[in-house]
């Protein structure tokens, strides 16, 4: 059965109006058609692209990867420590300088003072200038140390009228440099301190010399250690070219019982 067409009808007299009228027949006036709906396009969905595939690395060639990078790593920091130990780093320690450690010397000689007992260990490379049953005073490679015990007194004042008896004929413009840190004699603790000074030899010409004082108190026996070389303030250890050797004489000291 057709479906029946849907009625309408005038707006102004309410006439009905005939299927496909344009103007009402009872009183003229227009009437407007319906719309023919326009049709609606769809659009197919875009198509679906395949996901980039992920690889993975095994296991082992990541451990692999890391030990290569520790290796580079070690073998660079190994080449800088090396080339910083060839090249000498670190500038030569010119003025307060604690004492070394130094290796021991090949040949010693020893003194023994029939005094105060003690004993005093040096280079059989040296050479005796002097000796008593006091003391004794070494000639060195390129300068000369004494040795002397005394009784009683201290460290700083042993110290202090070794500097001021210095003959001013032949020890002059001494100044004082610094004092040692660590100071010692043996295994016994003291006072130290290193000086610069011209000294006047016996053609009365001045050499620019360091010399140290080591002062040190045990037992009521009071030892000093008079140490002096050329003036070497750039190279050396509180300007004395040999002040690990003195600084080895001093360690191996041995108090008297």
């Amino acid at each position: 059965m057709a479906a029946q067409p849907q009625l309408r009808y005038c707006g102004r007299c309410g006439a009905p109006l005939p299927p496909g009228a344009t103007f009402c027949g009872r009183c003229g006036t227009p009437v407007a058609t319906a719309a023919v709906a326009q049709p609606v396009y769809r659009y197919a969905p875009p198509p679906a692209y395949p996901t980039a595939r992920q690889y993975k690395l095994a296991p082992a060639m990541i451990a692999g990867g890391l030990v290569l990078i520790l290796i580079v790593v070690a073998v660079i920091v190994g080449a800088f420590a090396a080339s910083q130990f060839a090249g000498g780093g670190h500038a030569p320690c010119t003025v307060n300088c604690s004492p070394k450690f130094v290796a021991p010397l090949a040949e010693e000689a020893t003194f023994r003072s029939s005094t105060y007992r003690f004993q005093v260990n040096y280079s059989s490379a040296w050479t005796v200038r002097a000796q008593d049953a006091t003391g004794v005073t070494l000639g060195t490679r390129v300068g000369s140390v004494q040795v002397t015990g005394s009784s009683g007194g201290s460290p700083d004042r042993a110290l202090q009228s070794t500097v001021s008896g210095l003959p001013s004929s032949k020890w002059q413009d001494v100044t004082l440099v610094g004092n040692l840190m660590g100071a010692h004699i043996g295994d016994q603790d003291g006072a130290g301190a290193v000086y610069s000074a011209n000294l006047v030899g016996s053609s009365q010409t001045a050499t620019k010399v360091r010399f140290a004082v080591i002062a040190a108190t045990k037992g009521g026996v009071t030892v000093v250690v008079f140490a002096v070389d050329p003036a070497d303030p750039k190279n050396s250890p509180n300007g004395m070219p040999e002040g690990q050797e003195f600084d080895y004489l001093c360690t191996e000291f041995v108090w008297g019982q």
